[in-house]
């Protein structure tokens, strides 16, 4: 019969159970981490649209309230101060620039690149307060002003710093990976004993059960089976079945032996 049997697996029961569940555990906090890594990014990135957006606001009013009393981008000479003050008191800000309709550079504080497509952007704001737009370098905020007939006459484009953004995001990745690593060893070191614990009697009782199944069709004796894990109606089954397998096998060889005579 012990040709008929399949081989038992090498691996214990608790690693073969352990396994799977310590994927499940990874995959999980896997998935945890990067959501809270793009909610990070994503909260980030809002809060400081919403800084560069308060000092856009106050450019914007100082060039709309020069406009009502007949004095241009161009030849306000208080503006200049403003884009430099602004830049110099905020941080991360690169760049200030005020454009006309034609995206024409009238007031210009920092460095920015020179092909930009703010003529478009400005363009299809329509009734936007704002547009964000990003560079080589920096993340733009474009908020359009209107001359005191509300019509769209240019924009403040403000750029500030990318690099400084992307460093505290991947400094932030950088902790959620060492933190998932962290937490899945624990909790796999868990796991596995847990497994261990709680499969050490099941395993010990499915080794006995195996070995007295391994004798039915021989003539070992088979040892009393104390089996708590299985049951006793297991327990009480098996040495049944060992004896029946015995009779079967002996009426067999009965029949053949009287079909040979």
């Amino acid at each position: 019969m012990a040709r008929f049997r399949l081989p038992r697996p090498s691996v214990p029961l608790w690693v073969r159970l352990g396994v799977p569940i310590v994927l499940i555990i990874a995959l999980a906090i896997g998935l945890i981490s990067f959501l809270n890594y793009y909610n990070y990014e994503k909260t980030y990135k809002q809060l400081n649209v919403s800084r560069i957006i308060v000092v856009a606001r106050d450019l914007r009013q100082a060039i709309e309230t020069g406009l009502n009393v007949g004095l241009a981008p161009l030849n306000n000479t208080q503006l200049g101060k403003d884009l430099s003050i602004a830049r110099d008191h905020t941080e991360g800000l690169r760049f200030a620039v005020v454009i006309d309709e034609s995206a024409n550079r009238l007031v210009e504080v920092g460095e920015t690149t020179p092909e930009q497509d703010w003529k478009q952007r400005l363009g299809a704001t329509g009734g936007e307060a704002y547009w964000l737009g990003e560079g080589a370098r920096t993340y733009q905020i474009g908020m359009p002003y209107r001359n005191s007939f509300g019509v769209t006459v240019g924009a403040v484009v403000l750029g500030y710093d990318k690099a400084s953004i992307d460093r505290a995001a991947s400094a932030m990745r950088l902790t959620l990976v060492g933190d998932w690593l962290k937490a899945v060893a624990l909790l796999s070191l868990m796991a596995l004993a847990g497994m261990w614990w709680i499969t050490r009697r099941l395993e010990h009782d499915l080794t006995e059960a195996d070995a007295a199944i391994g004798t039915a069709l021989s003539q070992a004796p088979t040892h009393e089976l104390r089996l708590p894990v299985l049951g006793d109606e297991i327990e009480r089954g098996i040495p049944a079945f060992v004896a029946q397998s015995r009779a079967a096998a002996a009426a067999l060889a009965a029949t053949a032996s009287g079909g040979r005579e």
